[in-house]
């Protein structure tokens, strides 16, 4: 059977949408499954099985766009962008590993933690966590051009660099002014964790948080929703359609970890609704960095990765919510999110 008569083929033709959604919760669920009910110990065995679970968007992602191009990239894969994905997994396995600045030991679950004296297998399965994110990476030298339109956003060029300064200060920026304008109102609200902990604690503990974020416990997840699924989506419908479609996918795929109360206790439906009422607004704001950047997954993976790691350090105030609410919506009335093919697509680049 040629690569073009597979039946997978077919499928990533014509509804491409549905196999990338279908792959991807197959992928990740049947990590998060093994991690979270099956394969309870030793820790390192949940850790790596929590990390190739996460990598099911950005893989499915890949195969998506491979199969929906209908033939085989020409040649070998090129190894450039594979090693530097595959370092920089590396050096995130290895602030797990080392524990830096509290960065495993701070997740309450402790799903993170990688203790010394691990069993040998567990360090080939986090050889296949390495695999995966230098695979990821390496797209973005494919010789399918689809494929490399849909992954250059990957790479940042100097103005990407210099608005991921403005994405970086984004929250901090909103959180402290709504906590400082919350005072001069006579609000009340918790004492935020930057005022509650000395800057020598948490300062660095927030970067290394945001790299390990970025490359493995969450921003790799915007390969895939923004990099393919927004884009492809974004052919046939409004942004502000796909969005709601999106962050509706984007967190009913973390349902294994709702159950496993990762996130709480309680009702996991009820848990579920309200992640994702509480991420709408993320959302959009993901959606106008996408297509306002002209497709850029790295400035996706940055704002994830700030969303993870700096809203529970300087959040405080409830202003934030209204504050937030507004910016949401003046950004879909700028971008006109509910017209269609208002949406970048990077295939109509090729």
């Amino acid at each position: 059977m040629s690569w073009k008569d597979n039946p997978l083929t077919g499928i990533a033709n014509t509804r491409p949408v549905i196999f990338y959604v279908t792959a991807t919760y197959l992928w990740t669920w049947t990590f998060w499954v093994s991690a979270l009910y099956l394969f309870t110990e030793p820790q390192g065995l949940r850790l790596a099985l929590f990390l190739l679970g996460g990598f099911g968007p950005a893989l499915a992602g890949v195969l998506t766009l491979k199969l929906h191009a209908g033939n085989r990239d020409a040649g070998a894969m090129r190894l450039a962008g594979f090693f530097v994905g595959a370092a920089l997994a590396i050096a995130a396995l290895l602030m797990f590993r080392f524990d830096v600045f509290g960065v495993a030991s701070a997740t309450p679950s402790g799903l993170l933690e990688f203790p010394a004296g691990s069993p040998i297998y567990v360090f080939g399965l986090l050889g296949v966590v390495v695999m995966a994110s230098g695979f990821v990476f390496s797209s973005i030298q494919s010789r399918d051009p689809r494929l490399r339109s849909y992954f250059s956003g990957l790479v940042p060029d100097r103005k990407t660099l210099a608005l991921a300064i403005a994405v970086l200060l984004f929250f901090p920026v909103l959180l402290i002014s709504s906590n400082l304008l919350a005072d001069m109102l006579g609000m009340s609200y918790d004492q935020p964790k930057y005022l509650a902990e000395p800057m020598s604690i948490w300062l660095p503990l927030m970067f290394v948080k945001l790299f390990t974020v970025a490359m493995l416990t969450g921003g790799n997840e915007e390969h895939g929703w923004r990099g393919v699924m927004l884009p492809l989506m974004q052919k046939t419908m409004s942004p502000l359609v796909a969005t709601l479609i999106i962050v509706v996918i984007w967190e009913s795929w973390h349902l294994p970890l709702v159950f496993a109360g990762i996130y709480g206790e309680g009702s996991p439906w009820a848990i579920l609704g309200v992640r994702i009422l509480g991420m709408i607004p993320f959302a959009f704001l993901l959606t106008a960095i996408y297509n306002g950047s002209r497709g850029s997954i790295f400035l996706c993976i940055v704002f994830h990765a700030c969303i993870n790691s700096q809203i529970n350090l300087f959040g405080g105030s409830m202003l934030a919510n209204a504050v937030g609410l507004v910016l949401v919506i003046a950004l879909i009335v700028v971008y006109r999110m509910w017209r269609r093919n208002s949406g970048f697509s990077p295939a109509a680049q090729q």
